[in-house]
């Protein structure tokens, strides 16, 4: 007869850690690409509040759960506004994700009086490094990866904000090295975004490591593109990352 055996949350994630460990696998990595929303940062008040105020000065009368829906909706529409645009998925540019932006307020806040103006204040408010923070492990993390010789690199699905965000914030300053979308011209999860991401690392995509909380944008796209991913879920029951300093146990 067969004995089944419990293992906590915990304690499985700790084994698979250490799985990892053993295979040796980590030690091929020269290169960690970390998203930046999500991962690294994320926006204080959230997206969806920041929405909501804002609206509400430009006469809005939605509720904040109304707003959350609307943008989840709308957000949903990249894919199909970059078709209508560019013929295929994925692309993008400068231009383009202002005018999605713009869209973006639009489907979420139809009922501001000056829509132009509530989209000029919400694109530069989120431009600010005062309406983001950095998880508190970032820190921590980001010295460790330098200390054991690794190269950085942030890569997400922005556009040039990034880099004043970024340069804002004193966890993110020193990490020079940034992917962006509308820079590159290609959003995950298209091939080409993460051919930008190998080119800026300087090394074999099979030296590169991505590491993001969004499974479809940050590891499947990663991995079909001939990069290990790994999928960070923040205080999950159960993930591969729990913390972004779980990244130190893995790599040597």
């Amino acid at each position: 007869m067969g004995l089944a055996i419990r293992v906590s949350g915990d304690k499985l994630r700790n084994l698979e850690l250490k799985e990892v460990r053993m295979s040796g696998s980590a030690k091929r990595f020269r290169c960690i690409a970390l998203d930046a929303v999500g991962t690294l940062i994320y926006a204080e008040p959230s997206v969806a509040a920041a929405y909501a105020l804002h609206g509400q000065r430009f006469g809005s009368r939605l509720p904040a759960e109304e707003v959350r829906r609307r943008f989840a909706e709308a957000f949903r529409r990249a894919d199909e506004l970059a078709v209508e645009k560019f013929g295929e998925p994925g692309r993008t540019n400068e231009q383009h994700e202002r005018e999605f932006w713009r869209q973006v307020v639009r489907d979420v806040l139809p009922d501001v009086v000056e829509s132009s103006a509530c989209f000029k204040s919400l694109f530069e408010h989120f431009g600010q490094p005062e309406s983001w923070r950095c998880f508190d492990d970032v820190a921590a993390t980001l010295k460790e990866l330098g200390q054991r010789g690794y190269r950085v690199l942030i890569a997400s699905n922005f556009d040039a904000r990034l880099n004043r965000v970024c340069n804002g914030l004193a966890e993110l300053r020193d990490v020079r090295c940034r992917v962006i979308s509308s820079l590159v011209g290609y959003r995950k999860t298209h091939r080409g975004f993460y051919s930008a991401v190998v080119e800026a690392a300087e090394c074999d995509s099979s030296e590169v490591l991505m590491v993001g909380d969004d499974l479809v944008n940050d590891v499947e796209s990663a991995r079909a593109a001939g990069i290990a991913a790994m999928h960070l879920r923040r205080e999950a029951d159960h993930a591969e990352l729990r913390r972004l300093t779980d990244l130190l146990e893995v790599l040597p």
